[in-house]
């Protein structure tokens, strides 16, 4: 792992779905945005077939949660609950590493 930024492989273990979802969040400008809609630009915006189902992005945090740890996954993506059922699910990007998954991006 880097010392002040993300592990050194991170960008090189990129799922094509895991960096759609980075761009989508990226292109969101901070703001969060709520789990259907992230899953519909993923498949818009990026050709990719994601699932219908709420799961769909918390797998991509648990892939780099058991990758990586817990607190990097909610540093890259954050996530709150619109519902007190917690079956509806809002996101954005961290801004922890924020700039850095700019940069690599726009390259």
């Amino acid at each position: 792992m880097t010392r002040d930024g993300l592990p050194n492989d991170f960008f090189d273990r990129l799922s094509p779905k895991k960096e759609a979802l980075l761009r989508v969040l990226l292109a969101a400008e901070g703001d969060w945005v709520e789990g259907s809609r992230l899953r519909q630009l993923m498949r818009e915006d990026h050709g990719l077939s994601v699932p219908d189902e709420s799961g769909a992005i918390a797998s991509h945090q648990g892939h780099l949660t058991k990758r990586y740890s817990k607190r990097l996954s909610r540093d890259v993506i954050n996530v709150r609950w619109v519902d007190e059922s917690r079956g509806i699910a809002e996101y954005r990007l961290g801004t922890t590493y924020e700039d850095e998954i700019r940069d690599h991006f726009e390259r």
